[in-house]
């Protein structure tokens, strides 16, 4: 059952664990925990670290800032077609 309006979908969780994460966002533990100390990423911690988790929300949106900022331009961009050049 979702909620249409905001997309919610009851049974997924809001905060994620580190693995769920990691899973979500395709990435190894080690790339994960890496990103976790990145300036911005959504984690949060207890004291002593122990307790950390993520908030799927949040990192769906630092991931796409984090790919607009790191990939500016389209990953293809096709050649020129001879004719499209002489028309310049």
């Amino acid at each position: 059952m979702t909620d249409e309006s905001n997309g919610w979908h009851p049974r997924e969780p809001v905060l994620l664990t580190r693995e769920q994460a990691a899973e979500w966002c395709q990435v190894s533990l080690p790339v994960l925990d890496a990103w976790t100390y990145e300036p911005g990423f959504p984690v949060l911690r207890r004291a002593g670290g122990h307790f950390v988790r993520i908030h799927r929300g949040e990192l769906e949106r630092w991931l796409a800032e984090r790919s607009r900022s790191t990939n500016p331009e389209p990953v293809y961009n096709p050649p020129l077609s001879p004719r499209r050049l002489r028309k310049q």
